[in-house]
């Protein structure tokens, strides 16, 4: 499987994204992975290519499909699929859900904002 600049370039948003949101540094997914921060770094940048096991692992780590992120895996699933894509989110909240309820597309969780401290003293 080749990977194409397009699928370099959607694997260091996709990771820009993560990192802004979940407060990782490079060295921690780095390590996570069994490489140097700076090979890490070469790959997303482009400086060294995408490999499998690669696209794999880091994919595995911030929880997103590889088939469904990189538009030349994408291209490979085929027309048997109705242009709808089945999806996953995972929230980690800091805080204990209070309720959870849905309207229209949106998702509205309520949730006690550092409850479990507060329980635990």
């Amino acid at each position: 499987m080749q990977y194409t600049e397009e699928d370099q370039q959607i694997l260091h948003d996709t990771w820009m994204s993560y990192k802004a949101k979940m407060r990782v540094t490079q060295i921690e997914m780095a390590k996570k992975l069994g490489m140097s921060q700076l090979v890490f770094s070469d790959i997303l940048r482009g400086k060294l290519p995408l490999e499998h096991k690669f696209v794999n692992q880091f994919c595995d780590f911030i929880g997103v499909d590889p088939l469904l992120t990189l538009p030349s895996l994408r291209k490979n699933i085929g027309s048997t699929n109705n242009g709808s894509v089945l999806l996953t989110n995972r929230f980690i909240l800091d805080g204990e859900i209070r309720n959870v309820r849905y309207s229209g597309n949106q998702l509205i969780v309520e949730y006690e904002h550092g409850s479990s401290e507060t329980n635990a003293l």
